[in-house]
């Protein structure tokens, strides 16, 4: 998996046991390399485009999209070595591909990755493509990690009443009731891409690490408020989001219509805070019954003035990390398209029809055979 982030690569390891219980096996993570990263972010940026797109675009893509297979291929090797398998004990490689575009809107979602040389490089048959059938049912096409968190979540009699929130570049949220419910979520909005974003403007650093940024600062409430008034938040699920919404430009429109300049660590603090209230609208606006718990996933999971503010703002819920449940928390998001992998191989839909709108439960995922 490599998510809206574009910090990297995780690789996850899951033993799909004939009685259909999963067992976890293994990670690594990778930080891509400082030039594929800076390839991958301009190749998602909307206009105006950067100035390295402009001379031969389809070329520029297409070598990014040769290294960041490559990538996924190394990741890939690693793991192996890693947890003592070789290439014959696999049956398949799921991955996602990094999203370039993600507009359901007008019928669309695009990953870009090169299956084909995954494959034969690992000899390892590859599944992807996983998001354009639901869009093509007139589903959202995402979130769909909420299946893989229902399955593990009731394999340890934990779905009743429990929420999942991914923490990525954006955070989306698992609703799970009981077994005769429907499984209901949907994206909230940013969660880490802004706050990356500004600490390399600001601090040329890829994050804001440990929170130390936002902790020196404090919530503008007025740029807070701007922040809160993009239409994307007022729209009632199924809905999704992505760079495409929720840019550096539009955070500079915000502070362009304050009456002072917050300092930088104001700013940060403020993004922070807009992470959390994200959160909070979502579940006051679309938990009709009280959750038991969240349990709380991806790399915001890291940040502990992030998780404290969530803590703090969602009181006296129950905010646990999922480490506590047998899998580290930044292992979710590639265990669950490792487990959407071995769903298409078993004919089982993986799709929550309740979360992304799709007109039915569907296969996910096209098959590049190695051989």
């Amino acid at each position: 998996m490599s998510g809206t982030s574009t910090d990297g690569v995780d690789v996850a390891a899951l033993h799909w046991l004939p009685d259909g219980q999963l067992r976890f096996l293994g990670m690594v993570s990778q930080a891509f390399e400082p030039g594929l990263q800076s390839n991958l972010l301009a190749l998602q940026a909307v206009p105006p485009v950067p100035a390295s797109l402009s001379d031969d675009p389809l070329l520029f893509m297409l070598t990014a999209r040769q290294a960041l297979s490559d990538a996924y291929v190394d990741g890939a090797r690693m793991l192996l070595s890693t947890i003592g398998l070789d290439s014959t004990d696999v049956r398949a490689f799921g991955v996602h591909g990094q999203t370039l575009r993600h507009r359901p809107d007008l019928g669309f979602t695009y990953q870009i990755m090169d299956a084909a040389r995954v494959a034969t490089r690992l000899e390892i048959h590859v599944v992807h493509d996983f998001r354009a059938k639901d869009v093509a049912l007139s589903g959202q096409g995402a979130p769909l990690v909420p299946a893989f968190h229902r399955a593990w979540l009731e394999a340890r009699g934990m779905s009743n009443g429990t929420g999942v929130l991914n923490l990525g570049g954006f955070s989306n949220l698992t609703l799970l009731g009981t077994s005769n419910t429907p499984v209901t979520g949907g994206d909230c909005g940013p969660a880490n891409c802004l706050m990356d974003a500004w600490a390399w403007r600001t601090r040329q650093q890829t994050m804001d690490e440990d929170g130390l940024m936002a902790a020196a600062g404090h919530v503008d409430q007025a740029l807070l408020s701007s922040l809160l008034s993009h239409p994307f938040l007022a729209r009632a699920w199924p809905k999704s989001t992505g760079r495409d919404d929720f840019t550096l430009a539009w955070l500079d429109d915000c502070l362009a219509g304050l009456h002072g300049r917050p300092s930088d660590e104001d700013v940060m603090r403020t993004l922070l805070e807009f992470s959390v209230q994200c959160v909070v609208r979502c579940l006051r606006e679309n938990c009709s019954n009280p959750l038991n718990r969240l349990v709380v996933c991806g790399g915001g999971v890291r940040n502990p003035v992030l998780m404290s503010a969530l803590s703090a703002a969602l009181a006296p819920l129950e905010v646990r990390g999922f480490d506590e449940l047998g899998l580290p928390a930044q292992a979710v998001e590639a265990c669950a398209f490792a487990w959407m992998a071995g769903a298409l191989l078993s004919g089982t839909p993986a799709n929550c029809v309740g979360v992304t709108g799709a007109s039915q439960a569907a296969l996910l995922g096209s098959v590049q055979a190695w051989n």
